[in-house]
């Protein structure tokens, strides 16, 4: 892992998702509201897209447990182990550790916070 005594540079928020019950409906709830358009990211994920072609977070069919757990959030690092070490040495657990997003858009994890809350962290450095 990467050193923690090294504070990682922790950037902006990068990614959101949105866990949902019912991916149909969601998708027409946001593409009303919004204006999104959206483009699948696997069987039960799909990317939002804006007006202007971005892509700006994701909607995804979760279980019953994790609807209530609130829109999920990403944050990119610049040291990925390290910005893992800090959530461990605070009390955080890490769930999913370093893993490719594929498309050569980089890596990615996720941890909870003490209270369970689900965050994530991204990065394009391939060895931090």
């Amino acid at each position: 892992m990467g050193n923690a005594t090294t504070a990682p540079a922790i950037t902006k928020m990068d990614w959101w998702e949105i866990p949902v019950p019912d991916l149909d409906d969601a998708m027409r709830f946001y593409g009303e509201v919004f204006g999104w358009t959206f483009q699948p990211l696997g069987e039960d994920y799909f990317a939002a897209v804006g007006p202007d072609g971005d892509m700006l977070g994701g909607i995804f069919k979760a279980p019953e447990d994790q609807l209530g757990n609130g829109v999920r959030i990403t944050f990119t690092t610049d040291d990925l182990e390290a910005a893992l070490d800090k959530v461990t040495a605070a009390g955080g657990t890490v769930v999913t550790p370093r893993s490719e997003i594929g498309g050569d858009m980089g890596w990615w994890a996720a941890f909870t916070d003490p209270a369970g809350r689900w965050i994530g962290f991204s990065t394009t450095n391939p060895a931090g």
